[in-house]
């Protein structure tokens, strides 16, 4: 068993790698097959050719030399931690330090709202499919398929109408006050719990629905087996044929599901963020391709993508452990 998780292990590292070296050189290639001069797309508009900025960051990235020399100065500096510098933020700003604040709070919002949606979205589709056909099944069901369908930029702007019109003196934009950074611990905490109420309660609502449909149905497939009526015949309680027999098989499907939410947190939800103005990675993005941003639109996709692939990575050893019987 211990060396069949090992070669599993392995395999699966191999391909992550291979996966993030792809990621990797189609991140590089993407921004220099666009059209028009690549030196204009990476190098300010107001940087003449022959001016101190367009020869140092022509330098910099590389750009008066061969496209192999670029790809390998691209990846020699990401492996020492350089993404390359922004040019819609002041000159010289290291798109590293720009993404640090707006991942931080990505992190806050769209973490705590994929942690929260996991859990009640899964007990919510296990008490469906348990009471499945009754009343509480049918209404929970409505609710799901209701949210499930709804676009979530017309949920966030619903939101954020009814708080403006009956809870005026509420935030409803940003990640926190103006008067932040002024603020000792304790009310810094406050503050932010404050600004992501609402694009909080917006997302975990459009994304509970996604978990407790696929518990119940995955739960809903296990509950047909034999060996469900085999526990039912052997005078089991419902909460211990539920607990200890239908929901560790019903949990593979849904392990997928997980690791596909979690990976994608660092893309946060720019739907959301842009409605309720949270300085989020998705808010940052968007504002990036409006200001033709590229580096710093290099960046930010390279992170989300890493992020799934390793989440993926997770997910499948998770499954490994769940149910032995996953071939290497």
């Amino acid at each position: 068993m211990v060396q069949h998780f090992r070669r599993y292990f392995a395999k699966k590292l191999i391909y992550v790698i291979f996966t993030v070296f792809l990621i990797l050189t189609f991140n590089f290639i993407l921004f220099r097959v666009m059209p028009g001069d690549v030196t204009r797309i990476v190098i300010p508009k107001g940087a003449a050719p022959g001016s101190d900025t367009f020869e140092r960051l022509s330098h910099y990235y590389g750009l008066d030399q061969s496209k192999p020399v670029q790809y390998f100065k691209y990846i020699s500096q990401l492996l020492q931690g350089d993404l390359g510098e922004s040019i819609s933020f002041e000159t010289g700003w290291k798109v590293g330090d720009i993404l640090g604040p707006f991942l931080f709070n990505t992190l806050i919002l769209v973490g705590m709202g994929t942690v929260l949606s996991i859990f009640f979205g899964m007990w919510l589709g296990r008490v469906t499919a348990w009471k499945r056909g009754k009343a509480t099944d049918r209404v929970g069901s409505a609710f799901f398929l209701m949210f499930y369908c709804m676009p979530t930029f017309l949920f966030a702007l619903l939101m954020l109408t009814l708080a403006a019109r009956f809870v005026p003196d509420w935030p409803i934009r940003g990640a926190y006050s103006s008067t932040y950074y002024s603020m000792d611990w304790t009310d810094k905490i406050g503050d932010r719990l404050v600004h992501t109420m609402l694009p909080l309660f917006a997302l975990v609502i459009e994304t509970i629905a996604t978990f407790s449909i696929i518990t119940r149905s995955s739960l809903i497939d296990v509950m047909t087996e034999e060996y469900m009526v085999t526990a039912v015949a052997k005078g089991l309680s419902s909460r211990e044929i539920l607990r200890k027999h239908a929901m560790p098989n019903a949990m593979l499907p849904v392990m997928t599901v997980v690791a596909m939410n979690v990976g994608w947190i660092l893309s946060g939800s720019i739907m959301i963020e842009i409605v309720f103005s949270y300085q989020g990675l998705g808010y940052l993005t968007y504002y990036a391709v409006l200001d033709q941003d590229y580096p710093l639109l290099q960046a930010a996709f390279m992170l989300e993508a890493v992020a799934v692939v390793i989440a993926n990575f997770i997910a499948d050893l998770m499954l490994m452990a769940l149910d032995p019987r996953v071939n290497v």
